[in-house]
């Protein structure tokens, strides 16, 4: 009965023994095809993301001079509405008590007092009845001077 005993605990290590080296793990070509699919991965996506950010060629116009603008007025057409819009925290909105917009539709003129409060607010919406819009913008600062920017929106109908 020992013998038996040491028989089957010698042929159970060589029988371990023997899973170990018939079934190697393939460890090497497991990282070489990972590292080969990262990097494809990884080209693939540069290549996307080039095309998307390259846009259209390049025109070589004459570039438009720089404007500082005081008021950082900007006029925004959205479906039936005009935003108005202003850095309320430029130097001169900073310095004004109070401002004017004024908006021309054809004949039809509309002012909007604004105070300071309104002015930090940096926004105005407007709804416009035509499809031609002048807006011009004026802050009165506290010495009594005024900064004034102008735009006009001409939207398709």
């Amino acid at each position: 009965m020992i013998a038996k005993q040491t028989h089957h605990a010698a042929a159970g290590i060589s029988r371990a023994r023997h899973l170990v080296y018939k079934e190697p793990m393939p460890w090497m070509r497991l990282l070489t095809t990972t590292a080969v699919f990262s990097i494809v991965t990884g080209a693939v996506l540069i290549g996307v993301e080039s095309r998307q950010s390259s846009g259209p060629p390049a025109v070589d116009t004459p570039a438009a001079p720089a404007y500082d603008s005081p008021l950082g007025l900007k006029v925004i057409s959205r479906k039936q509405e005009v935003e108005i819009r202003w850095d309320h925290n430029s130097q001169a909105a900073l310095n004004s008590t109070k401002a004017l917009v004024k908006i021309s539709e054809g004949e039809m003129t509309e002012l909007i007092p604004l105070d300071q409060h309104d002015l930090q607010d940096g926004f105005v919406a407007y709804t416009p009845m035509t499809n031609d819009v002048r807006v011009r913008f004026e802050m009165i600062k506290t010495d009594g001077t005024s900064v004034s920017e102008s735009a006009r929106i001409i939207a398709i109908p």
